[in-house]
């Protein structure tokens, strides 16, 4: 999509996206340079929030179809993380009569009844457009055919038997032996002899053997890699293989290509990927974990340098290293960038990874996740913040107390610390919504009152939620009516009219609730 985006035009972008490209703009940021009239996005709620953006992609790819039609194919869906396979069930939802063909691909053999994809694809099978087509491996017909036509090699009925018996008609698994008996020289002349060569019993067996053909130093570089990601960065390699040299290591960058274990990434410079994740599954399990580790707490720092004054824009990547290298480089580093990593999920509609990176940040530093001990100090308090902001955006609403328990806990933290700004923010977060109220809500609201200057423009963003709550969860008609009139009455003082027409919207409920029609 990223991809689309830079090669499409203005006008088309503003015909295929319409209003939609506010919300797009917030997570494929491309689209400003295409169209740098854009308003920022109005605030909602984040389950609304990641519903609009979900809406818009799905209206976007709709609008695109319509000119003619368009297939997304989707691979290696069992890797997805849990917002994308959110956004694939809506796109499901929505395909309808369009002109659009999505195709997803994943191993069954990765999938448990614990793994997310499997409760996606209960969802997307009571779908009437969905189809589910088994890919099993080829026949042993098929498999000769497969052979001849990739290596221009016709092998007589027994040897390719022997290929079928060991490979199961695996189509990558024979790409990957096909390549390894080229490279030995077996296949030259049309055939191969019965001798000499022993097919390997599994596809990381091939790749291994591959691997063996490579020099020392090329080796190196790919195990080093590996450890990255699927894909890297040439000067993130240099960084790290300084001991080589740039021309020694371009070389090695080169053989690898040749070999077609990495290729080059498109339309970016110095930029590879392994060319199948199972290349970089196998080196990277060769490793020990001592080295493993020391390798991550290498590639943090030196990601660190690379990045400079950005590196906090590259949050989640480097949370992911220093959370591996946590017995080399200690805690502080992982800390300090997990929330950042969390809060850049959150501002993506990525709940589920922002879940995980707080709840990273708070395991390094010792807190229990589901206690009811205050937090300690602001950087503890930020964290159970976060936390209570993702589990509310990402569990149902009868399971609320849980992200009302942590957000009490920073509530606590802030108060101590006498922290007003963040105590008001936390507060307003999750006590947004009357119409689910929670109880302990109120007492929470009573007490933030008391901690605000008395008639300030805090009191009254706290007033507002207080008369939602008190005429809502404790049916407090009166005390309600004056709080939310207070709240008014400060909103109009301030002229914040978001405030002003929150505060009529919960005076609206409140009165309903109540028969004051």
């Amino acid at each position: 999509m990223r991809a689309y985006v830079q090669q499409a035009s203005a006008d088309r972008l503003t015909g295929e996206m319409g209003p939609g490209a506010v919300g797009i703009s917030e997570i494929i940021t491309e689209i400003r340079g295409k169209l740098p009239g854009l308003e920022p996005a109005p605030p909602l709620e984040p389950e609304l929030a990641r519903f609009r953006l979900f809406d818009s992609i799905s209206s976007f790819l709709k609008n695109a179809a319509q000119s003619q039609p368009l297939m997304l194919v989707l691979d290696d869906l069992h890797w997805a993380d849990r917002s994308s396979l959110l956004l694939l069930e809506f796109l499901a939802w929505e395909l309808g009569e369009s002109r659009l063909l999505l195709v997803g691909c994943y191993r069954d053999t990765e999938l448990s009844r614990q793994h997310p994809l499997a409760d996606t694809l209960a969802q997307l099978s009571r779908e009437p457009v969905f189809r589910r087509q088994v890919l099993r491996g080829l026949d042993q017909e098929e498999l000769g055919q497969f052979i001849e036509a990739t290596a221009g090699v016709q092998l007589a009925q027994e040897l390719t038997g022997a290929l079928y018996a060991h490979t199961e008609g695996n189509p990558f698994f024979m790409t990957e032996v096909i390549r390894l008996l080229s490279e030995s020289g077996e296949l030259t002349g049309g055939h191969i002899g019965t001798t000499g060569w022993r097919i390997p019993e599994g596809v990381r067996e091939a790749i291994g053997q591959r691997l063996n053909r490579l020099t020392e130093q090329c080796n190196e570089v790919l195990a080093t890699a590996s450890i990255i990601s699927r894909e890297f960065d040439f000067r993130l390699l240099n960084a790290l293989i300084g001991n080589m040299g740039e021309d020694r290591l371009l070389g090695a960058v080169d053989e690898a290509i040749s070999a077609h274990l990495i290729e080059e990434v498109s339309n970016r410079a110095e930029r590879f990927q392994f060319s199948h994740a199972l290349i970089q599954q196998t080196l990277a399990e060769e490793m020990t974990t001592t080295r493993r580790v020391r390798l991550h707490a290498r590639i943090g720092e030196a990601l660190e340098e690379m990045y400079g004054s950005e590196a906090e824009s590259h949050a989640s990547e480097l949370a992911r290293h220093f959370a591996e290298a946590q017995t080399v480089t200690g805690t502080a580093k992982l800390v300090g960038y997990c929330p950042l990593a969390g809060e850049q999920a959150m501002t993506a509609y990525a709940h589920e990874q922002a879940l995980e990176h707080y709840e990273t940040g708070l395991v390094a530093r010792e807190i229990e996740l589901r206690g009811t001990e205050a937090a300690p100090d602001e950087e503890a308090a930020d964290l159970l913040f976060g936390l209570a902001r993702s589990q509310s955006a990402t569990l149902v609403h009868i399971r609320s107390m849980e992200a009302f328990a942590t957000l009490k806990r920073a509530f606590d933290g802030y108060a101590q610390m006498g922290n007003v700004s963040k105590l008001v923010a936390a507060v307003e977060f999750l006590v947004a919504a009357p119409t689910y109220p929670i109880p302990g809500a109120a007492e929470m609201l009573a007490r933030a009152l008391t901690l605000v200057p008395e008639d300030s423009h805090e009191a009254g963003r706290l007033l507002s939620r207080y008369g939602g709550v008190l005429g809502s969860a404790v049916a407090d008609y009166e005390g309600a009516q004056q709080a939310l009139e207070q709240a008014i009455t400060i909103a109009r003082r301030e002229e914040d009219v978001s405030l002003e027409v929150q505060t009529l919207n919960y005076a609206a409920t409140v009165s309903a609730n109540h028969l004051r029609w």
